[in-house]
């Protein structure tokens, strides 16, 4: 079957008028013929058989606007060729291409960062790198392929750019912005698709800004060559250093995005190859073109540029393409992500685990689904619009998939199979987002749903910070068995790991971190830990879950400090809750939850002294950790005696295989015990902290 861009070409060369005449140019060291098409006020530019190229290496692309080239000219110019984008842009821009355009010579690099959307064909799809153009250029140009026939799913936005990404995100099409890659094994998978060739036998990683990497490991294939391959050495070396008509320098030495060039060799700090290893090959050029060095020494010659490309690199591990750091390095050059300064105190945290979904965009309020939209995306839009108020419709929304670090395995999971969904959504009744969580149930026996939603709803009554849930139920179109899923509000703020670095810092000017921002979060530790304690969370193999990420910290500005400061924790999961296995109500049982339970909350509190230990010392950090534990408990328990006989008699008539009510009568006899008994747990707290801190230090 045709791929979208094989089908958009073959719609052109047969419906379109062809140009009676095939234009023969002389471009990077040969000759090309190019074919054109007029359709409409549109031109089309063609290098014959580039579309034979698809399945083979990137194939260049470019849209500009006939205006941007000639004075109140209509409709666009796309051109299609092989090798990089100078094939098309250096004669489009010279008036080769039937006058399509002359530009002067000193308003030609302006037009062509400006005004000229370059993108590629990758895997059947087209991938527009934005580079210096702006954003209402490139979206223009993308409705204007939307208007030729090319689908959503067949236009991919390569970068990220901010302007950009909100103008999709206000569209609901955020999932055409290419997602970054968040597994290793996404990253092998990027690094794979970004390969290319541009004339010769050498293998290019091509970037979003077009610059084309060469890795060591590709270089050094050229010093494995041998006479018989002397030919081939040639043809890649001139592709390297040899000036083609058209161009004022090399690829090597023509520049393209903030200090690298056209070919750039990966793994060398910007400019120092431009001044070490690119002389020696544009010698090694120069001596075999006036035929000063035999191909013997050559041969040798390239033995030794590549021992010295080898000792410039910045790491040794730069040199293996299977090492994480190469795979790592290189990514975030092919992505863009190099050049941008990222504040080392922000947070990626969860926006950064999540990858966009089709969902739909918003026309007066309706859904206009968009290619690749599953069920249960379509199932959860409604469910959204149903919660809205009378006159309140969806402006936007973006569907997302919460990503787990599974991708590692044999199996991985596929994107848009993952138990966790986000959709974020905006209404003309909100002046911000509103985010929700949907996520499949952990068990698909018949209740667990409502007994889910039973345990939420009682702990919510008591006073636990627990977000509001709704059951949600679609049949499977696979297999047309009903399958459960919920949907909740998003906790806002960050687990405890993932706080950013901003929220410690100082602000009086001082190195090191803020005491009052420590004592603040290990104070609404001990809240959590409370509510942990009264939730009876336990799961056989991963013990209490506390410190597990399932801890939220929101954040605000405190007006007496005068600074962002930590003000409240929520809880963000259910799982686990009346999981403790020995419902009997004696001392012994009794001792042995409490010592359980404060061990871990000790554990979890140490942990967290030893990241922050300059500070606050551990006496206070526990002080803290402990009022913050006995405010959550005595608040749980007067919410309990105010309206005892309510709570004591709750049965939501739950299957009796969940046994919820002897486990939600044994919680509130242990939250009774644990208000009494503050005084005692608090000596048992300090000892396991103390205990922690010796095993720690040893």
């Amino acid at each position: 079957m045709k791929s979208i861009i094989e089908q958009f070409v073959a719609s052109v060369r047969s419906e379109a008028r062809r140009k009676s005449e095939t234009l023969t140019i002389k471009a990077m060291g040969k000759e090309r013929q190019f074919i054109g098409y007029d359709w409409g006020s549109d031109t089309f530019v063609f290098e014959k058989d580039a579309w034979r190229q698809f399945n083979v290496q990137h194939t260049p692309v470019l849209i500009v606007r006939k205006r941007d080239m000639i004075k109140n000219a209509n409709g666009y110019i796309f051109t299609l060729t092989t090798g990089n984008h100078s094939v098309a842009a250096i004669p489009l821009l010279s008036g080769q291409f039937w006058n399509l355009g002359r530009v002067p010579t000193n308003q030609r690099s302006e037009i062509l960062c400006n005004c000229v959307v370059c993108a590629n064909v990758v895997n059947g799809h087209i991938e527009i790198s934005q580079r210096d153009v702006d954003t209402r250029i490139v979206t223009k140009a993308d409705e204007w392929l939307q208007n030729l026939g090319i689908p959503l799913n067949g236009v991919v936005m390569s970068e990220r750019n901010d302007k950009t990404l909100e103008f999709y995100r206000q569209q609901g099409q955020e999932w055409r912005i290419k997602p970054l890659a968040w597994t290793s094994r996404e990253m092998k998978s990027a690094l794979h698709a970004a390969h290319t060739r541009i004339n010769s036998d050498l293998r290019y990683y091509h970037s979003v800004k077009g610059v084309h990497f060469l890795s060591y490991a590709e270089f050094h294939k050229l010093a494995g060559y041998s006479i018989k391959d002397f030919d081939k050495l040639v043809t890649c070396l001139r592709e390297m250093v040899s000036i083609f008509e058209g161009n004022s320098c090399s690829f090597m030495r023509m520049p393209k995005f903030h200090g690298h060039h056209e070919v750039e060799l990966f793994g060398v700090r910007r400019g120092i190859a431009e001044k070490s290893v690119v002389p020696e090959i544009e010698k090694l050029m120069e001596a075999i073109t006036l035929k000063r060095i035999t191909p013997e020494k050559a041969l040798a010659r390239v033995k030794e540029i590549d021992a010295l490309l080898c000792s410039s690199l910045d790491r040794p591990s730069l040199a293996d393409e299977t090492s994480s750091d190469f795979m790592e390095t290189l990514y975030m050059h092919l992505t863009g992500e190099i050049y941008y300064t990222h504040n080392d105190l922000g947070s990626l945290a969860f926006d950064d685990r999540r990858t966009a979904l089709p969902g739909a965009t918003f026309r007066g309020g309706r859904a206009d689904f968009h290619p690749g939209a599953d069920e249960r995306t379509r199932v959860l839009l409604s469910n959204v619009e149903q919660m809205l108020s009378q006159g309140e419709i969806i402006e936007y929304a973006n569907i997302y998939e919460v990503r787990t670090d599974n991708g590692e395995t044999d199996n991985p999971q596929q994107l848009g199979e993952g138990v966790t969904r986000e959709i974020l959504f905006k209404t003309n009744r909100r002046p911000l987002c509103t985010s929700m969580i949907e996520k499949r149930l952990a068990l698909s026996k018949p209740g667990y749903g409502n007994y889910m939603l039973a345990r939420v709803q009682a702990f919510k009554a008591l006073g636990v910070n627990f977000g509001m849930y709704r059951l949600l139920m679609r049949e499977d179109s696979g297999n047309g068995k009903i399958v459960n899923y919920f949907i909740r509000n998003r906790c806002e703020g960050e687990p405890l790991d993932d706080i950013p670095g901003r929220i410690y810092k100082r602000t009086d000017g001082n190195e090191g971190e803020d005491p009052n921002a420590v004592q603040s979060i290990a104070a609404l530790l001990g809240n959590a830990a409370a509510e942990n304690m009264a939730l009876k969370k336990y799961l056989p193999n991963e013990g209490c879950r506390f410190c597990v990420g399932k801890e939220v910290f929101s954040f605000g500005y405190d007006i007496t400090l005068k600074r962002e400061l930590p003000t409240g924790v929520s809880l963000c999961s259910v799982r686990g809750c009346l999981g403790w296995p020995n419902l009997n109500q004696n001392q012994d049982n009794l001792d042995k939850m409490f010592n359980f339970y404060l061990d871990r909350y000790a554990e979890a509190l140490v942990e967290f002294w030893r990241r922050h230990r300059q500070a606050a010392d551990l006496d206070k950090l526990a002080d803290q950790f402990w009022a913050g534990f006995e405010f959550s408990t005595r608040k749980l328990h007067w919410n309990y005696n105010s309206r005892r006989e309510q709570f004591d008699a709750f049965d939501p008539k739950l299957p009796k295989n969940f046994n919820f009510v002897r486990k939600w009568r044994f919680a509130l006899w242990a939250l009774d015990i644990q208000a009494r008994r503050l005084r005692d747990l608090t000596k048992i707290f300090r000892s396991k902290v103390a205990l922690h801190a010796v095993e720690n230090e040893g």
